[in-house]
This record gives C-alpha cells, structure tokens and sequence, in this order.
C-alpha cells in the first residue's frame, strides 16, 4: 500500500484500501478545516502534496487555478495510489485537541453568584449517605460517596464549534477549574444541516454522540485534575447548547430539527439521570436543560438571558445578540420579549473565508489605521497566519472607511484613488480578483468581503425584522448586548460602521461574554434561576423570520454598507 509522509510533523503512515488523503489524516489524529464533512464542496480541507505532478487536479470555486499549479489539492478528494509527501496547512490541529491560547476568548469571565442554594443537598446522618435533589420529594441513596467527599456541579456550554466546562464547588460556590476545546464533531462538519443529515442515521446519530461526550468526558477529567477533585464528587450538572447538540449528545434523532415544522424531541427545563448523556461522573447525578425555546433557540441561548437582568424588567428595551454560525437575536421591548433565529454563515467566526481562522497563534485579531498606513495585531504577536471574527470586522470597517471597499461591498479599481500609498501598496490582484494582503499568502479577498456582506446582512435584518414586529424605535433601545467571549474583543464602532447593529447605537453595546457558561454556573448555584426561567421564557414570543414577509426585503438592503455611507459623506 502508499506511504504517506505527512510534514510538517514527520508521521509516515500507510494508506489502507479506499482511503482518502482525509481519512488518513483522521485516522492519525491531524484535523484540517473540512466544514462540508469531506463532501468536496467547500474547498477548505486542501494540503500540499509534493509529488502534485502525480496527483489529478481537485478543482474547487474556492481554490485558485495557480494554487492547483503549486500543489494544492483537497484531502478529501484524493485517494492515493502511489507514495506521497504532504505538507499540512498552518491552521491544522492534532488530536483535535483544545488549544490553550485562545482559552479566554471560548470561556470568558463568569458574572458574579449572589447566593449558595444547590439543587444538591448530601444528607449523611443515616448508616448511608443520601441526596435530595431539587425538588424531588424522597432522597436518594447515594450508592457511590466517600466521607471526605464534596459536592460539586459541572456548568457546561455545549457549542456547535466549542465546548467549555467549568466545576463548581456546590458546598462554597467556588469556581474550581474551567476548561475548553473544539467540540469533535468539527471532523463531521462545521454547520448544524451537515451534522443534521450525518446524524440521520442510527451509526451517524453513535458516532456524534461518541465524538461530543468523549470531548466532554475529557474536559472532565482535566478540570478535576487541575482542582484535585473526583469525578464522583459530582452530582448536578447544568447542559446549555443548542437544540441539535443536546439532541445528539442524548442519542435522540435530529433529523426533526432540519425539516419544517422543525420539532424538538428533547424535553427542557427538567432534568435526567446522567447516564442519558454519557458523562462520567457520580452514577446518581443528574443532569438539567435549561427551557429550550425552539429548534434554532436552545438552552444555551435561554441560560445567556439571565444574565442581563434588564430583558426581563417591564421598563426597559433591551436587544440581546449572540453571533454565530447560527445568529440568535431576541428582544425585549416594554415587557414584550420576542426571539428568532438567523443562518448567518460561519464568516464571523473566521471559516469559509479565503485565509479566515479561529483565534489561535497567528490570527489577526484587531485592525486600526491612522488614515495613512493599517496596523494588525495578532494573537499572541505571532507572524499573521489568518485570520479571526474580531479582526474581520475591524478589517472590513476601517477598509470602508479608507473607501478602499465601497458601500455596495466592492473593492475600489486598481490602484485605489484617494487611498493612501500605505494602504494602497497592500492591494494585489489573485486570479483576477482584488485582494488586500495581510502577510505572506494571507490575505482578504473581494469573495470574503461577499461572505461577511451574507452574514452581517442576515444579522441586520433579523434585528430588524423583531424591532418591527415589537413596534420598538432605535431611539427607544436602552441597550445591545452581544453575547459570545469574542464579543470582548469588538470594537462597537466598527460593529456600528459595518451595520451589524444600527446606527447610532455604539455607545449602547455591552458585552455579556459567554453568557451561557455563567447562566449555567447561576443555575448551578442558585435553583431559583431555573425556576425564573421555567416561568418567564414561556412568555416569549418565537418569531420566524422565514416567514416575515419583509425579511427577505430587509436582508437584500442590509448586505450593503449603509451605515458607513452615511458615515464617510455625513449624510443621515
């Protein structure tokens, strides 16, 4: 059979019967970008191959013609016949293993815990300890506890993209230990309709489930390793994610959720026995969902709401926005409280663009620029390798406001007029196609300005879409709160300039960060918040944006730059 030499890494492995190029690299635990789950269409999961003389053409719309020339070929679509030497793409992951550096972006800060009432209490007067949970009326025998023991809960953000967990002492309140990494299920798809159709049969539906509770039962470990604790120290755990990660992760069938009418088959706002979702801790814990509100709303949406007291207070409007592959809005206007859901696309979190990442060593995570030259700051200073969703939107911003881009999103014709020779001197022509170069082989293109136009555009008008059905002004917004830990690295006026958020509201934006990992932890710590949040989310209204009928009016004019046309030329 071929040998495969893999570089950067120096594994040689040999290629089994059928395999592709992907498989091998799965197999040996390497990840490369593959968001249509080795289907060939999103020409993301390339490598390049040495011997490319021997090796057909993959010919993608997202991979240039010069690129094929040098090499580049998709992992995917290559089934080796002879030796091969490949080189991976920078951005390739072993193990599929968390990455350290972007910890602070996936896990953020938790809000304050006013109060210690658990949902765990430990009776341990009679011959065998007991617990009473919540509010069951009997106790339970605890059949594994150990005197020495203390009870502890997991606060766990269950994403499509990423996975957070964090330990609590339930006996103090205390943060014991938080960590993160890439949810596994990345290996079968980036978007929830590709997972969706993977998981549409029973050894699919096996295989998500494994994937996502091996990742979770590896955080497990890590965070009772870093606290000294034990596993079967804990008893509660409190799951927010959305709605099709937690079906799969119970084993129960998501086709439901990628078809209209789009039902939800998991139960919320109770809980159940821990061995439903294949988590490894104390046999007799339990696990609790937060209320899910509807197939594209779930638990870690509803757990984020809690934390900005003002969406539930009467007096107040406030418009809460978690960006995201899928873009969950809701409003409060007046006592009003409406939500709905928007297919944004991953470009806010660095995929599907032609050098976009998430935020680890080498993204570009900022962009300033004093109106002569541009400046970029990279995570972890590192040489830029791509990049990141805050970068992009600073990028996109301050390209518009150097009319290097122009309201309709097109890039100014070569060489720029009235650009700066600063600015100007990074802007190249890549297969006939306009690009503005970050680094070496790094560089945004007239395609990605397209892609973030899609995203901010379904974004805009979903926000749009609410505020019209509340009957609620701009004027008459108290507060934005974005959601989502890479929220903290945003700049509101460039959120304001691009027009994700309307004009005028900059100095309204509060960032909430992982919103769901501390409702999470507050429901963990205090029962009442489950009990807040059983009651209040009844009253809140889904909207169907599918079916508004200005939605789709809204999104074609918010694809434009409006807000940064009014900008440049002070018109209102």
């Amino acid at each position: 059979m071929p040998r495969i030499s893999i570089q950067p890494i120096n594994i040689q492995t040999e290629a089994r019967e059928g395999e592709t190029l992907r498989d091998i690299l799965l197999r040996r635990g390497i990840y490369v970008e593959s968001p249509c789950n080795g289907n060939g269409t999103c020409g993301s999961c390339g490598v390049w191959i040495q011997e490319h003389t021997l090796v057909p053409y993959t010919p993608n719309e997202n991979v240039t013609e010069s690129d094929l020339e040098k090499g580049y070929r998709l992992s995917c679509q290559v089934t080796p016949e002879q030796d091969l030497t490949i080189n991976l793409p920078m951005n390739f992951l072993r193990d599929a293993k968390r990455f350290r550096e972007s910890q602070t972006i996936l896990e953020g800060e938790i809000a304050p815990v006013s109060r210690l009432v658990s949902a765990v209490k430990v009776l341990d007067e009679q011959d065998y300890p007991e617990m009473l949970y919540d509010n069951f009326p009997d106790p339970q025998v605890l059949k594994v506890w150990e005197d020495e023991y203390e009870p502890k809960g997991l606060a766990i953000d269950l994403g499509t993209t990423t996975i957070v967990v964090t330990l609590v002492s339930l006996k103090t309140g205390i943060v014991l230990s938080t960590a993160s990494r890439l949810n596994p299920q990345i290996n079968y798809g980036h978007d929830i309709m590709t997972r969706i159709q993977h998981g549409s049969t029973q050894e699919g539906l096996q295989e998500l489930a494994q994937a996502i509770r091996k990742g979770i039962n590896e955080l497990v470990h890590e965070v009772c390793v870093d606290s000294e604790s034990k596993r079967k120290e804990i008893l509660d755990i409190v799951l927010g994610g959305n709605t099709t990660m937690l079906q799969m992760i119970a084993e129960i069938d998501p086709a439901p959720l990628g078809q209209i009418p789009f039902s939800v088959d998991i139960q919320s706002g109770i809980s159940y026995p821990v061995q439903q979702f294949g988590i490894k801790v104390n046999p007799d814990a339990r696990v609790y969902i937060p209320p899910v509100l509807h197939a594209f709303i779930g638990s870690d949406i509803t757990a984020g709401l809690l934390i900005h007291s003002d969406f539930f207070d009467d007096t107040k409007s406030v418009l809460f926005v978690d960006v995201g592959t899928n873009g969950e809005i809701a409003l409060n206007h007046l006592g009003r409280r409406l939500a709905c859901s928007a297919a944004a696309g991953p470009a806010f979190e660095g995929m599907g663009l032609s050098c976009g990442m998430r935020a680890s060593f080498g993204a570009v995570e900022s962009v300033k620029s004093d109106g002569k030259s541009i400046t970029m700051s990279t995570v972890a200073d590192s040489e830029p390798r791509g990049i990141c969703g805050s970068g992009i939107v600073d990028l996109v911003s301050t390209l518009l406001r150097l009319q290097v881009i122009d309201p309709t999103g097109r890039f100014c014709s070569l060489p720029c007029s009235p650009v700066p020779e600063g600015v100007n001197s990074r802007l190249k022509k890549i297969e006939e196609q306009t690009v503005f170069e970050i680094g070496p082989k790094v560089y945004f293109s007239q395609r990605d300005v397209r892609q973030v136009q899609l995203a901010k555009g379904a974004i805009r008008a979903a926000i749009d879409v609410l505020m019209d059905e509340a009957g609620c002004s701009v004027e008459e917004l108290d507060n934005i709160v974005i959601a989502g830990g890479f929220g903290f690295y945003l700049n509101p006026v460039n959120l304001e300039t691009i027009g994700i958020i309307p004009r005028g509201t900059k100095d309204r934006v509060e960032f909430a960060g992982n919103a769901c990992r501390s409702g999470c932890v507050w429901m963990l710590t205090d029962i009442s918040y489950r009990r807040f949040l059983e009651i209040n989310l009844q009253d809140i209204e889904h909207i169907s944006i599918a079916q508004s009928p200005r939605f789709m009016e809204l999104y074609a004019e918010s694809m434009e730059f409006r807000d940064a046309e009014s900008e440049i030329t002070g018109k209102t």
